[in-house]
């Protein structure tokens, strides 16, 4: 069942579905959960909020290690999709960068060659409710059907045993996107990438450091995202 709504109270984050919500703060009536704040039996007040995309996928089923918001959005921006783009994610792991490019792209094909995952990444598209996906059980060393691709994305331990099908699949100038954790796979990939005719166009990595905004506080946080992978940006020429 969908979440309708989210409940935050003392730092906690409460999702709520349908009928009344029980909390350690106390029990909240549904009849009572609308836009804006609401109190609990117990006199606790809660915050009420429509949930976005972002709210949403703190929700998923996990599997495998998915990609971080951070490294998501340098995809998008960086991939040049838009509304008319046509797009291939590979492995699908869980769906979320799958499903993210859905909430931009004009449709999203996705390859994962493992079964349960690829189970679990249309269980998550479904929950998302999006209709422009279409998830393949699919090797894609072995190659790709589609053509005239804008993007295709690789969450690969070794994405350059795509290249030459990603070379046929892409429309000319359209956008290869690697995901690695290890720079020398980069190396391997920047290396044979400039053998089959693709122009490398960057690879970069995305820290991200939250500062803490309080009362007589202002300063950086002691925790922070660092390096989860090396993105590197190919085109097709």
């Amino acid at each position: 069942m969908e979440i309708k709504k989210l409940l935050l109270c003392e730092g906690k984050t409460f999702a709520w579905r349908e009928g009344d919500l029980h909390t350690n703060f106390g029990l909240v009536k549904g009849e009572d959960i609308k836009q804006g704040k609401v109190k609990s039996n117990k006199d606790k007040e809660f915050i009420v909020l429509e949930p976005n995309f972002n709210d949403l996928t703190a929700f998923m089923k996990r599997g495998p290690q998915m990609p971080l918001a951070k490294d998501i959005a340098i995809i998008l921006y960086y991939s040049g999709i838009d509304k008319d783009s046509i797009v291939l994610d590979a492995g699908s792991g869980s769906g979320l960068l799958t499903c993210s490019l859905a909430r931009i792209a004009k449709k999203v094909i996705s390859y994962e060659v493992k079964e349960s995952n690829h189970k679990l990444a249309k269980k998550n598209v479904e929950k998302f409710g999006l209709k422009n996906v279409e998830l393949k059980l699919k090797d894609i060393y072995q190659g790709i059907d589609e053509k005239d691709l804008d993007v295709i994305t690789l969450d690969l331990p070794e994405p350059w045993q795509v290249l030459e099908h990603a070379k046929k699949a892409l429309k000319l100038g359209g956008t290869l996107v690697t995901y690695l954790p290890s720079i020398k796979q980069v190396d391997q990939l920047v290396k044979e990438a400039k053998q089959n005719g693709f122009l490398v166009s960057k690879t970069l990595e995305v820290l991200e450091r939250e500062w803490l905004v309080k009362e007589n506080i202002i300063r950086p946080s002691h925790d922070m995202y660092g390096h989860t992978a090396f993105l590197t940006f190919l085109r097709k020429i």
